[in-house]
């Protein structure tokens, strides 16, 4: 079931041009098939006993890895990945609160809703192929989605917005103040796991995807057409990055994403940050923060806008990915995120490889 709620803001369904693809050469496209396998192998290779991925963050980390296992086509049931896939299953199964419903683990840092996020959607992208698991998964799935509104209004914000913490009582001492701290990228990870289980059937209180709409819609910079990084902020902040006046790819990518997955796919919101993604095309000598974050949401957008348009962009960024892999099939540390140089290898990884696999078109959450 695909169903893609509008929200109140320039919602206006158009018919997008087919999913083009410029042809490429034979060796290019088998060399690209091997790329792949490669850095499946490596991020297979990377799990963990207990089927988690990474030391810090470890739910993010194994919902993002599983995605990238999900996305090349294996399933909880069949494939050469099923078992990793299986085992990552019962790893974000096992971390959900009897009382709070929210997936949560001690490795957790300073965003435990990111976290939260990822699982779930991880878990609504399983869904329906876990033979046996899927009973557990839709109970663990409805309780998750339940987490996630419960949060937006319990935090007492009016705008629709999420902050870091699902809940006062898991916040350390040191970010007490994080509390009622908005920001884009983490309403962004609780619109795409709600969108990925209203697709896969769940029911999902239409106000709490209008009211995170309606905030992703308020927090386009008029002048620019890119997005706000925290609207809630007094003065609201622009960039994540300190002193900068103007908004970041990676916010704007991941922003316009989120749009089309409520629906919203023409209109001046959508357009303006289309416009605004690709000034960044690659290969670019603009700073991109948060390189492999921003082009996996890009992709997203421009494997959705399609076309001439569309293949332009998803062509580039497979060569600037080509050139980014390293020889035995990971893609390297981003100096400019928070994460351990292991940690971040694995998310960048899982990222690189989803971008890669998007035109497969295995994973529901990336059907229009």
């Amino acid at each position: 079931m695909r169903i893609a709620p509008c929200f109140s803001v320039a919602c206006v369904a158009f018919a997008l041009a087919p999913l083009g693809r410029a042809q490429e050469p034979v060796r290019a496209r088998e060399r690209s098939r091997a790329d792949i396998d490669a850095g499946l192998r490596w991020l297979a290779a990377q799990q963990a006993s207990d089927g988690s991925w990474g030391t810090k963050n470890k739910l993010a980390l194994t919902g993002m890895s599983g995605l990238a296992l999900l996305a090349s086509g294996s399933t909880p049931q069949r494939g050469p990945f099923a078992p990793a896939i299986r085992r990552a299953v019962d790893f974000v199964l096992a971390c959900q609160r009897a009382k709070g419903k929210a997936f949560w683990h001690p490795s957790n840092g300073y965003s435990a809703i990111h976290n939260h996020g990822y699982a779930l959607l991880f878990l609504t992208q399983a869904y329906g192929e876990g033979g046996p698991l899927d009973e557990r998964l839709r109970r663990a799935i409805s309780l998750g989605i339940q987490a996630t509104i419960d949060s937006q209004w319990r935090s007492g914000r009016s705008d629709g917005g999420f902050g870091y913490f699902l809940n006062r009582t898991d916040i350390p001492p040191a970010h007490r103040n994080m509390w009622r701290v908005d920001e884009a990228s983490t309403t962004i990870s609780q619109i795409q796991a709600l969108r990925g289980a209203r697709n896969a059937g769940f029911k999902v209180q239409r106000k709490a995807l209008e009211r995170a709409g309606d905030y992703i819609a308020r927090s386009q910079h008029r002048a620019t057409g890119g997005f706000y990084y925290s609207i809630g902020s007094t003065p609201p902040r622009l960039s994540f990055v300190e002193g900068s006046r103007r908004p970041t790819f990676a916010i704007t990518a991941a922003c316009t994403a989120v749009l089309h997955a409520l629906g919203t796919y023409e209109g001046p919101l959508v357009d303006k940050g289309i416009a605004y993604i690709e000034g960044f095309l690659p290969p670019t000598r603009k700073k991109i923060p948060f390189f492999y974050y921003a082009h996996y949401y890009a992709a997203q957008v421009m494997h959705m806008v399609g076309g001439a348009r569309g293949a332009r962009w998803m062509n580039a960024i497979r060569a600037e990915l080509a050139a980014r892999q390293r020889q035995d099939g990971r893609w390297g540390a981003d100096p400019e995120d928070t994460l351990a140089e292991e940690n971040s290898e694995i998310l960048n990884t899982a990222w690189a490889l989803q971008i890669l696999l998007l035109d497969r078109g295995v994973l529901p959450l990336h059907e229009r």
